[in-house]
């Protein structure tokens, strides 16, 4: 099992990572603290050639390395996806997973892509946007497995958006997200803050249905304060029982903290970030040895 952080391409660049890093080297740093796995957000404006730099420097440091893509409200969100060949959305996600691949080939280990299912306005036919999604996973993992096959696309629990938002998510609940990964044979990840937060915004069950938790393949981790992707230092999310239900249930992959630099700088500094990974590392290893 991999304990893994965000941490996006150029983070050296970034104001927010240089005031939580100071001149630290981030990498070595990072995996002093137990850090074995990275993954940065992609999106349609990203230099290939940055996200190939990325993982030669983050392999070096002995991580794995995962992608998440971002489209929503753009054309090359799954609500815009079509099979034809020069359909926006098919073509960024076909560079996604051939450079996922070539990750893969460097990292000797597969790439997870984990993938957002549908978003579209308020007023569109959530039918239509489920369908959308089927279509692009389907074709995603065909895709993959002719051309790909150590590319693991995975999707994961949106985040309900409220309800003066004019947009709609699909997957933003447990039915969804099940039937997404039984109907394409695609694993899940489930996000923790989000189930969290729709819990608590919307009263929807925070823990997935059994039938689910055999799906579940990657695993986003934060804590919530008001709003989600907090350090885990507030317990509020119940993150603890969260894993040790998914080890119990045979997971062994990737666990991300998904924590940006901003937010442990806000709550606390380097200190939160060191406090985190050690409380996450801490109870990886009493469940695994609880089995």
């Amino acid at each position: 099992m991999n304990i893994g952080l965000k941490l996006d391409i150029g983070f050296t660049n970034d104001e927010a990572f240089r005031r939580l890093y100071g001149d630290r080297d981030v990498l070595s740093y990072l995996s002093s603290l137990g850090v074995t796995a990275l993954e940065t957000a992609l999106g349609p404006e990203t230099d290939m050639q940055a996200v190939r730099a990325y993982v030669d420097s983050g392999v070096a440091a002995g991580m794995k390395i995962s992608f998440h893509p971002y489209s929503e409200g753009t054309v090359f969100n799954a609500a815009c996806f079509s099979p034809g060949e020069d359909n926006p959305c098919r073509t960024l996600h076909e560079r996604f997973f051939s450079t996922a691949a070539e990750a893969a080939q460097v990292q000797g280990a597969p790439t997870i892509v984990n993938v957002h299912a549908a978003a579209g306005p308020a007023g569109a036919s959530r039918g239509e946007l489920f369908d959308r999604s089927i279509a692009f996973f389907l074709w995603a993992r065909d895709w993959c497995a002719r051309r790909a096959p150590d590319v693991t696309v995975t999707t994961e629990l949106q985040f309900r958006p409220h309800v003066e938002q004019p947009i709609q998510r699909i997957a933003d609940n447990w039915e969804e997200l099940l039937e997404i990964v039984e109907r394409c044979e695609i694993p899940a990840c489930w996000d923790f803050g989000h189930s969290y937060k729709n819990a608590e915004r919307f009263e929807a069950p925070p823990y997935p249905p059994k039938a689910l938790l055999r799906h579940i393949a990657h695993v986003h981790c934060h804590d919530a304060c008001g709003r989600d992707h907090q350090p885990l230092v507030h317990d509020n999310v119940p993150w603890r029982d969260f894993i040790r239900l998914v080890v119990e249930n045979g997971f062994d992959g990737r666990i991300i903290l998904e924590v940006p630099a901003w937010d442990f700088l806000q709550t606390g500094g380097i200190q939160s970030l060191i406090d985190s990974l050690a409380a996450l590392g801490d109870w990886v290893r009493q469940c695994q040895a609880a089995l």
